[in-house]
């Protein structure tokens, strides 16, 4: 298996998490996520969205929270934006990074944003030059990129005439995402490698949900490809409104225990993130769907009963492997 040495989380989970929440989270509890998610390594965060309150209240404090967040040195503070209002309200914020999202397939985009996709493209035309204007890298991300849960599997090649129409308008990065959490890991690591064969060197970000259980499996799929950047969502928090049944993003906390145990650097501290992901959930008020926080890092020592450690001269449990290994039971 080939696999890079390193890997960039980038977390959404204050984003695409927070948007789906049913109680508003307060600003400073959001901000706060925001300073600790960092504070554990975390390089690159979309912070919030710059859309319409009336459409996402979850996310009506977006300039607040961009506003209050701490700006800590090497990290990028990104934000989603869906019309050329939001880009101006991102500008004014000081976004560092733009994300931009149409779907590959036009039922699944005018459910999300009550357009067709070339109407999309027509605002990605007027927030690329917003952005450009201002200096600020734009991200294109295609949404519903494996397959749209009214019209079935997307065809690859209208995946690649999107990413096309994007890297026209000269967006720097390039997001392929499993918005429903369809995707099986062939399909995956051949659409991943179709983009990065398709334009070389532009950077790609995989987004994955894990409606199906398969996310970390896809992760594995796209890392064979040569993808290096990945979004996540910290206790996997986040879903998607048109489709029944679909779950968050891949959860930040397992993601970086597998990539750690894959001998992969992220720059991230796992026990700071998992005791966020901890702080999260009694936050929104109910079980997050992460492994880790709830079962605790593979390898982990748990104390030994005191009657493993009964018989005379066995003191720990290093003593009572001892006595296994040389085929002697402890308890004679």
């Amino acid at each position: 298996m080939k696999l890079p040495p390193r890997v960039t989380v980038r977390e959404v989970g204050t984003r695409d998490g927070f948007q789906f929440e049913r109680a508003f989270i307060p600003t400073a509890d959001k901000t706060a996520i925001v300073d600790e998610l960092t504070a554990a390594g975390i390089s690159r965060i979309e912070v919030t969205s710059f859309v319409s309150p009336r459409a996402v209240p979850q996310l009506a404090d977006a300039e607040e929270v961009f506003a209050a967040a701490e700006r800590r040195p090497g990290v990028s503070y990104e934000v989603l934006v869906a019309n050329s209002r939001g880009a101006k309200r991102a500008v004014a914020a000081g976004a560092e990074r733009i994300l931009v999202v149409i779907a590959a397939s036009d039922v699944f985009n005018r459910a999300n944003v009550n357009m067709t996709m070339r109407q999309s493209l027509a605002q990605a035309v007027e927030i690329a030059e917003i952005a450009g204007a201002a200096g600020i890298p734009l991200i294109g991300a295609l949404a519903a990129a494996t397959a749209c849960p009214y019209t079935g599997e997307v065809p690859e090649e209208r995946v690649l005439w999107l990413a096309d129409q994007f890297v026209e308008l000269g967006v720097s990065e390039l997001y392929v995402a499993d918005s429903i959490g369809m995707g099986f890991p062939q399909q995956v690591q051949h659409l991943t490698s179709a983009v990065m064969e398709r334009f070389p060197g532009l950077p790609l970000i995989v987004h994955l949900h894990n409606t199906r259980g398969m996310a970390l499996a896809n992760v594995l799929a796209a890392l064979e490809a040569g993808a290096t950047t990945f979004d996540a969502s910290i206790g996997g928090l986040g879903g998607c409104p048109f489709a029944p049944g679909a779950s968050g993003n891949i959860c930040t906390e397992d993601l970086v225990h597998m990539l750690h145990g894959l001998d992969i650097e992220t720059g991230i501290d796992l026990d700071l993130l998992i005791a966020t992901s901890a702080r999260v959930e009694t936050l929104v008020g109910h079980r997050l769907e992460g492994s880790v926080v709830h079962a605790g890092k593979s390898f982990r020592p748990l104390p030994v009963p005191p009657q493993l450690l009964e018989p005379e001269g066995v003191k720990t449990v290093q003593d009572v492997e001892g006595l296994a290994f040389l085929g002697r039971d402890a308890s004679n």
